[in-house]
């Protein structure tokens, strides 16, 4: 496990996955997709143990990347930034 730093942010986490666990797939630390919040500053919560992308009205939305790799829907207080793409 290895320390990561999130894009955009001042937040390290430690005891991130290697990159060779998600190879081949999207994946919101190792290879982040094309979307509407991907160049958007990561936040990790801890609470809800999700990634969030926050966008440029400070509201975190889940980043897409760990839903498709967890499968999980998380309901958010969404502006609708997210689906912009």
């Amino acid at each position: 496990m290895a320390k990561y730093k999130l894009h955009k942010s001042d937040q390290v986490l430690i005891n991130v996955h290697s990159k060779k666990t998600c190879k081949g797939e999207y994946c919101c630390i190792h290879n982040p997709s094309k979307h509407a919040l991907s160049d958007a500053p990561q936040n990790w919560r801890e609470d809800r143990r999700i990634m969030e992308r926050i966008c440029e009205h400070g509201i975190g939305h889940p980043d897409r990347d760990q839903i498709m790799r967890d499968e999980a829907g998380w309901v958010h207080a969404c502006d609708g930034c997210c689906s912009k793409l």
